[in-house]
């Protein structure tokens, strides 16, 4: 997927693996210090490992996270045996044991050991709600551990939060009903392309820890207001990130919060805040809120330009979200504009990356006669071979196979409404011949 990750570099919001290594290295002054194992610790260690003392293994593995230089395997052998130590030197019920348990939690998401990952991280969630409740700042960022080992697993091995053993949060939110036309940055197809329309519908398999985590949000902010830019920020960009589109306007109302923060906090003239007006602008898209979207993205691309920004990877989305925008309205020269311009900073690749999509209704009973069609059909599919020009839209389209003959028109008609991004290379735009797309029919 798409990630905004200059944030980071703004030292506002972190990614998952980089919090994880700035608490380690927090904690490190804390347990480095703090002496030795005992014998009888020793004991309850696996023989294969090798008997060292708390202070060196929690040494290791901070050079392991400063250095970067580990094989997962290495990362969650030294994790385990600080947790082990740990668990024996601060006691099993410690918080210093938990926050070990943490580090052992992502060690396994490295590694891709999901399941030992879920059962760790779930273990840290149940004792912080325990002992802090379940609005405590702490809760927060486990929650957020829990989300990213969510989305990782079901990416990686369509995983979801049951399979994992995370019951609490084993529903999943259905997209792809409540819009007509999906996420630009959110297309799911070969290689998880993200910057087209999707190609069908989506689950969310964070929908109830995202859930949880806007309730946590809006107490923490309340707490500790402050932090606002920080929770929000952190909230929206997981929410996005993970496709989580709720029925109402909970998604809208805080990326709203958010960019209000951004602008107060840090000014419009910063990445942060056109990073939030990025997301106010991906919320009111997926709401169909076109009017709000196009006025979003028009204003990142002004103030990415005023800046002299415009090669910005925020700028690739801005013009993939209008793009499909103006497309839907029939603006075609400015969705070409949009197109091309995001040709010009896009890397090609040889799978075209779809923008904008109309995806084909199922012909009613008096069009399945007139094309000679039985009114008994349930589906159907057409196989097209097409060129995409260099205003990236589909033209000499073929069919190169289909089910039923009647249904190639229908399918025609619809993908000749698309748009990929076009091809561009020694500074000009050239047309990529023989592209094959399927359209699949099935009656509602």
């Amino acid at each position: 997927m798409i990630n905004i990750h200059t944030m980071e570099d703004e030292g506002l919001m972190t990614s998952f693996s980089r919090r994880h290594k700035v608490l380690a290295a927090a904690l490190a002054t804390v347990f480095v210090g703090s002496g030795t194992a005992t014998a009888k610790a020793m004991t309850e260690l696996d023989e294969s490992e090798p008997l060292t003392t708390f202070r060196q293994a929690y040494k290791e593995y901070i050079t392991f996270i400063k250095t970067e230089k580990y094989s997962p395997y290495d990362l969650v052998q030294v994790a385990k045996q600080t947790y082990q130590l740990g668990k024996v030197k601060f006691g099993s019920r410690h918080p210093k044991t938990f926050m070990l348990q943490q580090n052992l939690a992502n060690a396994y998401l490295e590694a891709g050991e999901y399941s030992l990952s879920a059962f760790n991280y779930e273990a840290v969630l149940n004792y912080l709600e325990e002992t802090q409740g379940d609005e405590s700042q702490a809760y927060y960022f486990a929650l957020l551990d829990i989300i990213n080992l969510l989305q990782s697993a079901n990416n990686t091995k369509k995983l979801t939060a049951r399979d994992l053993g995370i019951a609490q949060f084993g529903n999943h939110q259905f997209l792809g009903s409540a819009f007509k036309n999906s996420d630009p940055l959110k297309i799911k197809g070969p290689e998880f392309l993200n910057f087209g329309a999707a190609s069908g519908s989506a689950l969310c398999p964070c929908a109830r820890a995202i859930d949880k985590l806007l309730e946590v949000t809006e107490e923490l902010v309340t707490q500790m207001p402050e932090n606002s830019l920080m929770f929000r920020g952190h909230t929206v960009r997981t929410a996005v990130s993970n496709s989580w589109t709720p029925t109402d306007y909970r998604l809208i109302n805080v990326a709203k919060r958010f960019n209000l923060d951004a602008k107060k906090i840090e000014g419009e003239d910063t990445i942060v805040y056109i990073e939030s007006l990025t997301y106010l602008g991906q919320a009111y898209f997926w709401k169909q809120k076109n009017k709000e979207a196009m006025a979003a993205f028009d204003k990142v691309l002004a103030l990415l330009n005023s800046q002299k920004l415009e090669t910005h990877p925020i700028a690739i989305i801005a013009h993939a979200h209008l793009v499909s925008l103006n497309a839907s309205k029939k603006e075609i020269k400015k969705a070409v504009f949009h197109s091309q311009e995001l040709a010009k900073n896009k890397a090609w690749v040889v799978k075209q990356t779809l923008l904008h999509r109309v995806s084909p209704k199922f012909p009613s009973s008096k069009l399945l006669v007139q094309n000679k069609l039985s009114v008994d059909t349930k589906s159907a599919s057409v196989s097209l071979t097409i060129d995409i020009s260099a205003k990236g839209q589909p033209v000499n389209i073929r069919v190169k196979k289909s089910t039923h003959c009647g249904f190639e028109k229908f399918a025609s008609d619809a993908v000749k409404q698309w748009f990929f991004v076009p091809k561009f290379t020694n500074d000009e735009f050239v047309v990529v011949t023989d592209f094959d797309v399927t359209i699949d029919f099935i009656r509602a």
